[in-house]
């Protein structure tokens, strides 16, 4: 009988079970609630409290946090731990991904909806304290009197908090602290409704009147363990980085993006144009300065499993440049500093249009900020791009359009009528009856049929951006939408409704690509199918300049209704300050200005988490999500009845 002993197996088993579970706040992952679960209503509940309707819901990072650590954490852990707090930029809400911290599940879904009514009452950020425990002591005053002006604002919020307090308060650990981490910690919970006195020291943390100039913190001190009830207010997030462009996007395939997005501390590390001479290292050290050093020689690269477990694990990631094409790419955005919003009107050009861009912030317009490039769509694709329908798919469109065919204006039949090609029977029994009865009988005894015309003009708005290039339940989301165009096209040339199609996509506001895949004039014939088929990704997402120009085309048109239709697969976003809040609040003043001048606006999207912004910018009955794709090409019969009444 053999018997084995793998040391390090069992070093590792005992180790996990001293450090393993050195974490600060418990987790009870059996009654864990997801913020996907309760995403949309926080949403709802977050509006209604009177948070702004464009801010976003997104899961948050966990970042590090200072606070002291016993042995075990230090052991387990490190020299810091990181923790997911719940954080607010101004255009964007992140809540942690996972809630665990309390033993039931009503209580981690109660601190959700308290974060929720945390960051819908105002608040500014705090400033930044250059001590440590005049930072602690800012905290704690913030959010003590955050706290009062909520619960004095929504009384029936009382309960949840005094239960969340208590909770939090009995489950913070209990560390051997001295000093003013010691007076810290008794003001944080005396914060959440510890009974016991305060010592001096921490009393004075808590009260305003005490200058924040008067606290110094001890050599060593470190910051109290974050409270999850209280929220933290930051600045505006810097305007959007310089993404990689489209000629850099060659190389291994695209790994798509797995898990939540992360925020991590982020800068350009460009070695190969640094001025220093390298003379003024020790020579050796040049061995390690090259294994840094971005050169023009072969890179080896880590397969996509390690290399997305190492962008997992850093903090801190720096960006450089490599002649070689790489073998394995992840998908990430990274935020780097970028130009603030350029101030001076863009000049007009040949072939193109510029038009305002509405700034949330100053409250106004920013005159000629954008420009539109107007060309026609390419009849030619390029290698890989010519996409054609398979039977199925031809099934489908053959079945929409048929379904378009049944929309199609009837001809109908008026009665009663002075003259017509037929008389009305009805009619004119009931003439002779009143001319018998010695009354005088009517001649409107004919019947008349009619066309009847909708005198509509629609135009459909596609999204080509780079993001149309996924793929979404075995299905690239540009097949779709060029599946869905041409049963769109088919249907409305079947039910005899003016019609154009244009497509968008955008780098930066000076240029924004708008391109015709059939005009109002043209029939849906080989050339517009063509177009269609030749449809490739571009670039991003300046949704607010192509409904603007989209509405111009449609005004020119002499038609008394007017239907604009937007087809999209994500939220606006472009290469420089164009994202978050501001692009969602472009886009919905841009959809405003369009009812404004007589078009009817409806947006469809297959974006799965579009409910955190689709409804602001389009309003209510006025936009469909499909987080099933496929379903979109067979649901457009149903949209367009819809829409047009």
């Amino acid at each position: 009988m053999g018997w084995s002993f793998e040391p390090e197996e069992t070093v590792g088993h005992h180790w996990h079970r001293l450090v393993g579970g050195a974490r600060s706040w418990p987790h009870h992952p059996d009654v864990a609630v997801r913020l996907e679960e309760v995403r949309t209503r926080l949403g709802v509940m977050f509006r209604a409290l009177g948070g702004a309707g464009g801010v976003q819901f997104a899961a948050g990072d966990a970042t590090l946090s200072r606070h002291r650590l016993g042995l075990r954490g230090r052991l387990g852990l490190g020299a810091a731990e990181k923790l997911e707090v719940a954080r607010f930029d101004g255009a964007t809400l992140h809540l942690p991904p996972v809630l665990d911290l309390l033993p039931g599940r009503a209580d981690n879904e109660a601190l959700y909806e308290w974060l929720a009514a945390w960051f819908a009452l105002p608040q500014p950020p705090l400033a930044e304290a250059a001590d440590p425990l005049q930072a602690d002591a800012a905290r704690l005053r913030a959010a003590t009197a955050h706290t009062g002006r909520l619960l004095a604002a929504l009384p029936g919020l009382r309960p949840l908090h005094l239960g969340l307090a208590t909770a939090l308060r009995e489950a913070r650990p209990a560390r051997r602290l001295s000093g003013d981490e010691a007076a810290a910690e008794a003001a944080v919970r005396a914060a959440l409704g510890n009974p016991a006195p305060l010592p001096p020291r921490a009393a004075a943390l808590l009260d305003p009147a005490t200058p924040l100039d008067g606290l110094r913190a001890g050599r060593g001190y470190h910051p109290f363990l974050p409270v999850p009830l209280w929220g933290e207010v930051g600045p505006p997030p810097p305007a959007a980085a310089a993404r990689t462009e489209a000629g850099q996007e060659e190389g291994g395939g695209l790994a798509p993006e797995a898990g939540g997005r992360r925020r991590r501390a982020r800068r350009r590390e460009d070695q190969a144009r640094r001025r220093d001479p390298l003379l003024l290292n020790r020579f050796e050290t040049i061995l390690g300065l090259a294994e840094m050093m971005n050169l023009a020689r072969p890179v080896e690269d880590d397969d996509e499993a390690g290399a997305r477990q190492a962008a997992e694990d850093l903090d801190e990631i720096s960006i450089g440049e490599h002649q070689r094409r790489a073998a394995t790419r992840l998908k990430m955005e990274l935020d780097l500093p970028s130009a603030a919003v350029a101030e001076e009107p863009l000049a007009a050009v040949p072939e193109s249009f510029t038009y305002p861009e509405w700034d949330h912030r100053i409250g106004r317009h920013r005159p000629a900020h954008c420009r539109v490039l107007v060309e026609p769509a390419p009849d030619e694709p390029r290698p890989g791009e010519d996409w054609r329908p398979d039977e199925a798919a031809r099934r489908r469109i053959r079945r929409v359009r048929r379904q378009f065919e049944a929309l199609r204006p009837r001809r109908q039949v008026l009665h009663g009528q002075p003259d017509g090609e037929e008389l009305d029977l009805s009619a004119l029994v009931r003439s002779l009856a009143d001319r018998r009865a010695g009354a005088p009988g009517s001649d409107r005894v004919h019947s008349a049929a009619r066309n009847i015309q909708r005198d509509l003009a629609v135009l459909v708005l596609v999204d080509v951006s780079l993001s149309t290039d996924a793929w979404v339940s075995d299905r690239r989301v540009l097949d779709v939408e060029k599946e869905a165009l041409l049963a769109l096209v088919g249907g409305l040339d079947a039910c005899g409704d003016e019609h154009a199609v244009l497509t968008f996509t955008s780098r930066r506001r000076d240029a924004v690509w708008v391109r015709t895949v059939k005009d109002f004039e043209e029939r849906p014939d080989a050339p517009v199918v063509r177009r269609i088929r030749a449809l490739r990704p571009g670039h991003y997402t300046r949704m607010g300049a192509a409904v603007r120009h989209a509405t111009r085309r449609l005004a020119e048109r002499p038609r008394s209704h007017r239907l604009l239709l937007l087809l999209t697969d994500g939220k606006p976003n472009d290469a420089d300050h164009y994202e978050g809040r501001y692009a969602v609040e472009d886009t919905r003043m841009a959809i405003r200005e369009a009812r404004r001048a007589g078009c009817k606006v409806f947006g469809i999207t297959v974006d799965r988490e579009a409910r955190d912004y689709f409804p602001y910018i389009f309003g209510p009955g006025a936009y469909a999500i499909f987080p099933d794709i496929s379903r979109l090409p067979a649901a457009l019969p149903a949209i367009y009845r819809q829409v047009t009444g």
